[in-house]
């Protein structure tokens, strides 16, 4: 696990977080904002739901997040879960509990 970056990802985390798109109008959510921490740049997730477009490292956003965080795949697939199945007002504080256990060892 990259603990340093996860680290980063969750103190960094915006105040609002979407559902279900990697980057929109409105903001991110939990995994385009792993990703955009990771150093991957915007325009390779804008309006994309699902992937990152990028040649060399893109794919399918949860096997991004997976492999440049090093966490395993179904710990990822949780993330997403909670971030879409959350409320927006509480998203945030959600997500945070949920990579503080991620970091923990307990999982998301």
């Amino acid at each position: 696990m990259n603990a340093s970056l996860l680290r980063q990802a969750r103190d960094t985390l915006p105040k609002r977080l979407n559902a279900g798109i990697l980057m929109g109008d409105g903001g991110f959510c939990i995994l385009g904002w792993m990703l955009l921490t990771a150093g991957y740049h915007p325009i390779t997730m804008y309006s994309n739901t699902i992937g990152v477009v990028d040649p060399a490292t893109g794919g399918p956003a949860i096997d991004v997040v997976s492999r440049v965080y090093d966490v395993d795949r179904a710990a990822v697939v949780e993330l997403a879960r909670l971030n879409d199945s959350t409320p927006r007002a509480s998203r945030r504080d959600v997500l945070r509990g949920a990579i503080d256990a991620l970091l923990e060892g307990e999982g998301a």
